[in-house]
This record gives structure tokens, sequence and C-alpha cells, in this order.
């Protein structure tokens, strides 16, 4: 998990947190507040994940790569 998808989802908790407290309090800018932060955090999450997942894939291309410079350099020493 990076630092992305941590930090949004804690803005998704305060968001929920805030947008709770604002009905409570009956407070519409709090309420908003609380949605905007809720929607940034699940955007920022969205982010982590996609860039979680594109160094994956890349790690996984380099691998295979290298894995494959490793055989015929095995077989060129033959």
């Amino acid at each position: 998990m990076n630092q992305d998808i941590r930090d949004g989802r804690w803005r998704q908790v305060v968001g929920k947190a805030k947008r709770t407290w604002g009905r409570i309090v009956g407070s519409d800018v709090m309420t908003a507040e609380g949605n905007a932060d809720f929607v940034s955090g699940a955007l920022q999450e969205s982010i982590g994940v996609a860039r979680k997942t594109a160094v994956d894939e890349v790690t996984r291309g380099v691998d295979a790569v290298a894995s494959f410079a490793k055989k015929a350099a095995r077989s060129i020493e033959r």
C-alpha cells in the first residue's frame, strides 16, 4: 500500500466524520466540506491504486526482460 492509498483512505474517514458532524449540528458548510474531503480522498486512493498497478506491471516487465537476458547469456556461454 502506497502513501496515496493510505492518505486517501484517511481523508475519506475524516470526510465522513465531518459530514456526519455537519449533519448533527446542522451546518451545511461542514457537511459540504465533509463531502469534498470524502470525494478527494476517494480520488487520491484511486490514483494510488493506479500508480501501484503501474509500478507492479513495469516491475513484472523488467523482471521478465532480465530473466530472458540471463537465459540468453547462459546459452551464449555454452
